[in-house]
């Protein structure tokens, strides 16, 4: 096992961004790494996974979680390795997910960490198996109720959940057409995961071509991004279709709600189902999630489309990246190594 660092270095908040956030707004601190009690663990973090949602709490208002406090640790999913400690059933060398943060070495409960195994690579547990791939999942089971020979429209369908909604639509027999943020992605949205199309919302005319490729209209929307996009949308809807907000990348980072677009006009014309989603009021759903998620997985039925940056110091300009649009899938930081000799092992 590596050796027990006295010291480490995290990334904390230095100030709130107006717009998308950079390397300024953020601070590398150094600080002490004690002793674990008895009922903790020494966990060195191996990849740090990017969301969109930490752009939303460096932001000092109302929103479905808490805002970072300046100087508080940037939170996030993580893949770690315990290297101290024997709580909980955990012992030295064991692969662990959990929540965090941004940082090189952590003290941590073994009730925030979950167990890892060689199973599956370090990739599938902090996508398809962690946030990115129980969102899809749980959004689609519960409220999307996806019917063969219907039409489904995913917003940023390259992106980390969006790519998992195109790939469950279609496993469900429904016609998927997805919208993303350049030619590349589209082509990796219809040749990777299977979408009958794709339409890059960057080139002018997206009503028009969303009309042609959704000729009896979208029955169920799957949105992770809001705005104008997802207004052109709203355009074209069946008649009692269902839009599933999963999340709304623009407007949830807007500091000006009152400015967001929504066409309610056509969401009322249409006798629309509007279905607000986050995976986090369903913790009771994770587990089965998770385990339909592994079986998918297994039969090889799920592809991850994922980018992986190199380099502690790298992870604000990554998240920078990510919010401009310049990744395709889940954005993953990686920190350091698992020990050769025990990766991939359980206690």
């Amino acid at each position: 096992m590596p050796e027990l660092s006295k010291f480490s270095r995290r990334f904390v908040l230095r100030s709130r961004p107006t717009g998308l956030p950079d390397a300024s707004n953020f601070e590398i601190v150094t600080v002490p790494l004690p002793a674990p009690s008895e009922e903790e663990l020494v966990v060195r973090i191996l990849v740090a996974a990017l969301s969109p949602w930490q752009n939303q709490r460096l932001k000092d208002f109302k929103n479905y979680t808490n805002p970072f406090r300046i100087g508080e640790l940037i939170d996030c999913d993580v893949l770690g390795q315990v290297i101290a400690g024997r709580a909980g059933g955990f012992a030295p060398g064991a692969l662990v997910t959990g929540r965090l943060g941004w940082q090189e070495f952590a003290i941590a409960k073994p009730g925030l960490l979950s167990p890892v195994t060689d199973e599956f690579d370090e990739i599938t547990w902090l996508t398809a198996l962690s946030s990115p791939g129980l969102t899809a999942y749980c959004a689609m089971d519960l409220f999307g109720r996806p019917m063969p020979g219907r039409t489904l429209v995913v917003t940023s369908a390259a992106g980390a959940v969006g790519g998992y909604a195109v790939q469950l639509g279609k496993r469900a027999g429904m016609r998927v057409v997805g919208i993303a943020g350049s030619e590349r992605k589209c082509e990796l949205v219809v040749g990777e995961l299977g979408a009958e199309a794709c339409l890059n919302h960057t080139k002018p005319g997206l009503g028009a071509r969303l009309g042609d490729a959704c000729p009896d209209g979208v029955d169920l929307v799957f949105d992770t991004l809001g705005g104008p996009v997802a207004d052109t949308v709203f355009d074209h809807l069946a008649k009692y279709a269902t839009v599933l907000i999963v999340g709304r990348t623009v407007s949830n980072n807007s500091e000006r709600p009152d400015q967001d677009p929504v066409n309610m006009r056509q969401l009322w014309a249409r006798e629309a189902t509007i279905q607000c989603f986050s995976r986090y009021s369903y913790p009771e759903r994770w587990s089965s999630a998770r385990e339909r998620m592994m079986e998918l997985c297994r039969a090889n039925e799920i592809r991850t489309m994922v980018q992986m940056v190199e380099g502690f110091e790298q992870t604000p300009t990554a998240l920078r990246d990510m919010l401009l649009g310049n990744y395709t899938g889940k954005v993953l930081v990686r920190y350091a190594n698992a020990a050769p000799s025990i990766s991939g092992t359980t206690p």
